[in-house]
């Protein structure tokens, strides 16, 4: 057995890395040394038993199983000196490729897979074995070629360059679908090379997975050890990403027999499914039977899918074909999950983790406080007004923040301008904002400006209920409001309502036996909206609710 050793750049203290070089090089020689030894020893006995008892035929089937056995011990080797110390001999790994691949593997691959041609999972160790020769095998002319083929858009740089090659090697395709109370393959089911039932719904989408070249699939079923906690946490954290780097996402609806009837399928009221319809980039739907909706590679690019698709769920084309994670539109992201369920109360937040890009421990077991902790987390981060537009029953935690998503109701009309320009006296255009974008969780509670109104007012009607859809209310009586959204033309501290214009307000109250209580948000059943006849200007006050 012939090895070479690849030696590495010396680090910055280079006496101390020398010694340590020489002695890790002593290993490598002495260890190659034995495996080159016990090679030949093998490799004598061999030849000299079958000479002496075999036929050439024979000769040959056995000599086979020799070479293959030698594969496996360089496969051995390879494992034992990571980072491609010992190689074959033509296959000089280049290494900036190998630790581009292992910290792609170790930090951006879900953590099981299933082997798309066995059906078996592998972990993430057994991923980097299986590939480590391809990627080996990767030289400067790969990175080159594909730099040139970025020519004419931003050309990537050579650490990006490598990234898109591991990546490349490394397709894999993920699965949406509505999981069933029974029927659905486990993970430790799939891990014992069990057949349960659902079994076949695991192998059509390995079929469709191999159709798009992919040897590596993810199913939410059975690739999550949910008897490891800190697993469990990584894959719900993960998941949006790990949507969002796959080759392809296989949707799979099994009640729906054409574009036309595909809003009707239960994959549109789960919690889960929000997030694996916007995170992919590549997306393919099938519906009953695995028949194919659409004729198109990619039905994010079909007109006909994304006009089904809007209207079953309310989103744009534009976020459908190229979603961007975040807290910003609170409110419209925060619509498109009113209507979705979970089975496990905390899931409506953590199904929500990745849409918003934000950080959040999971802790099964907490019921709603899971959601209070992402909207909290949401308004440290967010400047937009109308992340308060929600009405029904607030959360136990905190007045001013909503229970669940089911509490965001439509702005219509009212919510259209958040920024526009006036001309002033003097003719130049003057910018205005609406509301306070400085909003923030305190101990005290939601901090913010609002521009307080007493009612009645002969200038200023409530009413519940957003645009033509609003009913004048006088059921509240004599009440106090916080308008949310005036509009603010300098930085005076006013705010102003302008006329015929909806401006979303808080009903407020305080403890009349306590003359230092503070303001608190009152729950109301609809959004309340003011309207004015006149301007109204203000001076703005600071709350804490």
């Amino acid at each position: 057995m012939r090895v070479r050793v690849h030696t590495c750049p010396q680090p910055r203290h280079a006496e101390h890395a020398a010694v340590k070089f020489k002695s890790r090089l002593r290993v490598y020689k002495r260890e190659a040394s034995k495996l080159t030894a016990m090679g030949n020893f093998f490799e004598d006995l061999v030849h000299t038993v079958m000479e002496s008892t075999l036929t050439e035929e024979e000769q040959d089937a056995l000599k086979a199983k020799f070479h293959k056995l030698r594969r496996d011990v360089i496969e051995d080797v390879r494992n034992i000196f990571p980072h491609g110390q010992i190689l074959e001999p033509g296959l000089p790994a280049l290494p900036d490729v190998m630790e581009a691949y292992a910290t792609y593997v170790n930090n951006e691959l879900p953590t099981y897979l299933v082997h798309v041609p066995e059906k078996r999972l592998v972990s993430r160790q057994e991923v980097k074995k299986m590939y480590r020769r391809d990627l080996m095998a990767v030289t400067e002319a790969d990175i080159t070629k594909v730099v040139e083929e970025a020519a004419g858009r931003s050309v990537p740089t050579r650490e990006e360059a490598i990234k898109a090659l591991v990546k490349g090697k490394l397709k894999y395709a993920t699965f949406s679908h509505r999981w069933l109370e029974r029927g659905e393959p486990s993970f430790r089911d799939i891990l014992m090379s069990f057949r349960p039932a659902g079994y076949s719904k695991l192998v059509n989408f390995c079929e469709k997975a191999a159709e798009y070249d992919c040897c590596l699939a993810w199913s939410d079923t059975c690739c999550i050890n949910k008897d490891s906690s800190t697993e469990l946490e990584e894959a719900i954290r993960s998941m949006f990403k790990w949507y969002r780097d796959a080759h392809a996402c296989i949707a799979y609806l099994a009640e729906a027999t054409s574009i036309e009837d595909l809003g009707k399928d239960v994959w549109f009221t789960r919690g889960w499914t929000l997030q694996e319809l916007l995170a992919p980039r590549t997306m393919k739907f099938y519906g009953k039977d695995w028949v194919p909706l659409t004729s198109s590679i990619n039905d994010k690019q079909d007109v006909r899918m994304l006009d089904a698709l809007s209207r079953a769920t309310g989103i744009p084309h534009r976020d459908l074909r190229c979603f961007r994670p975040g807290t910003r539109d609170v409110h419209q992201k925060m619509m498109w999950a009113s209507n979705r369920t979970t089975t496990r109360v905390e899931d409506i937040a953590y199904s929500l983790i990745g849409i918003f890009d934000v950080s959040l421990t999971i802790a099964y077991g907490e019921g709603h406080r899971a959601f209070y902790r992402l909207m909290e987390t949401i308004v440290n981060r967010c400047g937009e007004w109308d992340i308060m537009a929600w009405a029904g029953r607030p959360s136990a935690d905190s007045a001013a923040l909503p229970e669940s998503p089911r509490c965001y109701r439509a702005l219509g009309e009212a919510g259209t301008e958040t920024q526009i320009g006036v001309s002033g006296n003097n003719g130049l255009t003057q910018r205005a904002w609406r509301g306070d974008g400085n909003f923030i969780m305190t101990k005290q509670g939601l901090q913010l400006k609002l521009l307080v109104v007493d009612l009645p007012s002969p200038f200023i009607k409530l009413f519940e209920g957003a645009g033509r859809n609003g009913v004048e209310s006088t059921r509240y009586g004599k009440c106090t409001v916080g308008v949310v959204d005036y509009w603010r033309f300098d930085t005076s501290g006013q705010g102003v309502l302008r006329p015929g214009q909806d401006h979303l307000c808080l009903l407020l109250r305080s403890d009349p036996f306590d003359p230092y209580a503070e303001w608190e948000k009152v729950s109301t059943t609809e959004l309340l909206f003011v309207r004015t006849d006149i301007d109204v200007k203000k001076e703005l006050s600071m709350l804490w609710l």
